[in-house]
């Protein structure tokens, strides 16, 4: 697994393997799916006009694009996708790894805040998220999660 960082020439791509997992893994319909990327394309192509306070990770598995990540201003996980082939075969944990050094660094908030859907709150949970709150109502769920950030941040490279 190779994680490196998107750039904007890769977004149609990312949109088709996000897409892909929505329709695997969240949505319980077309229409969610369709409600589900309407707010996902509006974060992503916001992220091209906004690189510099967000980072935008891809992972690759010998060359095929495997999931990607955005996290907004250190503390805001906007989007985490594995292709469906690759879910399972530990693509969002090395996601995750690899963004969590700079959050610790730079997040505002000491934390890292996830709306996660219904069907990934057992994978974050694992990874050491803790619920903050009741789900709500929405298409794929809703469940609101946090990473604390335990000891002294690291100083900046």
């Amino acid at each position: 697994m190779v994680v490196s960082p998107v750039v904007p020439s890769e977004l149609a791509q990312i949109k088709a393997l996000i897409a892909s997992s929505i329709r695997h893994s969240v949505a319980a319909s077309a229409d969610d799916a369709a409600f589900l990327m309407d707010d996902i394309n509006e974060v992503l192509d916001a992220w091209v006009d906004n690189q510099e306070s967000a980072m935008h990770l891809k992972c690759e598995c010998e060359g095929v694009l495997a999931g990607v990540i955005l996290v907004k201003k250190y503390w805001n996980l906007s989007t985490l996708f594995a292709a469906p082939e690759y879910q399972g075969r530990g693509v969002g944990r090395a996601l995750i790894r690899a963004v969590l050094p700079a959050c610790h660094r730079h997040s505002p908030k000491a934390k890292l805040l996830v709306n996660s859907s219904t069907v990934a709150v057992g994978f974050y949970l694992r990874l050491g998220f803790q619920q903050t709150g009741p789900g709500i109502e929405r298409p794929g769920g809703c469940v609101p999660l946090e990473y604390v950030f335990d000891g002294p941040r690291e100083p900046a490279p």
